[in-house]
């Protein structure tokens, strides 16, 4: 027989539990593979800089990658069949604030599954990153995006304004939403092909704000800079794994290490410790950023003031049990529903690691039923909030 056969084999005898170790162990050695395919039906619409008639969205910025440099900046949509075009969702990517961007192939494939599962619009946006452009840089991107009037004198004076003044960096996050709550996808053909601009000016009807990882706690920071215009569409927002604390302060540092004789902890961050993981974190902050910025809450939306939370759309917050950073969203969860938030959820997954999303594939052993799963309960949960 041969070797692939047997491989073959074995992986359809795996239960998901064996499924999960294997993935697990994958995942501390380095030896992981992230998800690749693209949900079916779902067409993908890039949005490059200028293409909009605005400076501000979406924004070009460089990257110098060895001895070239890159132009960056390019949003892309992801359009399931049959979508209401009125229902749209803002995908912000994780990486640290320094990695990544919409048009890798793992994002690709997260961003199409949420737009199949959901029946949304997405929008996934290639906010300014780390090093080049440091905190609050990421925060600005990802308002900005939501926000830009058909006036772009508006825009121009809240984004100086964020740039200079901490107060008025809320304007420019409300700036930010807006541009997907008057913007929609382009009207494609029977051809498929997208006619004229890669956008229609067209009011939404429902939206929503997806992040993972880095993404998770952006996407709840510029949900909580919202004014009234906004708030008014804005349904929900989604955490997966959402890095929340920049400070690494919470328990499950210390009680989600990983054990590799048991089998058990976040093997993703296997080898990451409070000391580690502020380090991660000033490579976005800047020197002695935890210091200085960690607790600002458009940093680490974990420390937000009561105003701010309250005033927070519906939260859904999904994290795994062996994470590292599983108090961040739990203990979230309890200050929200302390402050008296009329509709949080924290769902926990058994034995899942940080943004097991990426790996429905199973990192080529087989399907991971636990990302199918959480997939399927945000499209309950958003179906449950669209009007």
């Amino acid at each position: 027989m041969g070797k692939r056969v047997a491989e073959g084999i074995k992986r359809v005898k795996q239960s998901q539990r064996e499924l999960e170790s294997s993935i697990l162990r994958r995942c501390a050695s380095g030896r992981d593979r992230l998800d690749k395919r693209l949900a079916t039906g779902v067409k993908i619409i890039k949005v490059a800089p200028g293409s909009t008639g605005s400076k501000d969205f979406p924004r070009l910025w460089k990257r110098d990658e060895g001895d070239r440099t890159k132009i960056r900046g390019s949003a892309e949509w992801y359009i399931p069949r049959r979508a209401d075009l009125r229902r749209r969702m803002l995908f912000l990517h994780g990486g640290s604030y320094v990695v990544y961007a919409p048009c890798d192939s793992v994002y690709r494939s997260l961003a199409s599954r949420l737009a199949s599962q959901c029946g949304l619009c997405v929008l996934s946006i290639d906010y300014r990153l780390a090093p080049e452009h440091r905190f609050p840089a990421a925060f600005e991107d990802a308002c900005v995006c939501f926000c830009r009037r058909c006036a772009s004198s508006t825009l121009e004076t809240c984004t100086s304004a964020v740039r200079h003044k901490y107060t008025c960096s809320l304007q420019d996050a409300c700036a930010a939403l807006k541009w997907l709550s008057v913007n929609g996808p382009p009207e494609v053909n029977g051809q498929g092909k997208v006619k004229g601009a890669p956008f229609s000016a067209s009011p939404a009807r429902d939206l929503f704000v997806c992040g993972d990882s880095a993404g998770g706690g952006l996407a709840l920071a510029a949900s909580m800079a919202q004014r009234a215009f906004v708030r008014e569409r804005l349904r929900g927002v989604i955490g997966l794994s959402a890095w929340n604390d920049l400070t690494a302060s919470t328990p499950s540092y210390d009680t989600r290490q990983w054990c590799p004789e048991q089998c058990w902890g976040d093997a993703v961050n296997a080898g990451v410790d409070r000391k580690s993981g502020r380090e991660e974190a000033e490579a976005y902050l800047g020197r002695r950023g935890v210091q200085l910025h960690g607790r600002d809450w458009r940093a680490s939306p974990f420390f937000a003031p009561a105003g701010r939370l309250r005033a927070l759309p519906s939260v859904l917050l999904q994290v795994g049990d062996f994470e590292l950073i599983l108090d961040e969203s739990v203990l979230l969860h309890k200050r929200l529903e302390k402050l008296g938030h009329p509709d949080a959820r924290v769902d926990v997954y058994p034995r899942m690691w940080h943004c097991w999303h990426q790996y429905e594939e199973g990192s080529g052993l087989g399907t991971l039923s636990q990302a199918k799963k959480a997939l399927r309960d945000v499209k309950k949960w958003v179906e449950a909030r669209i009007t």
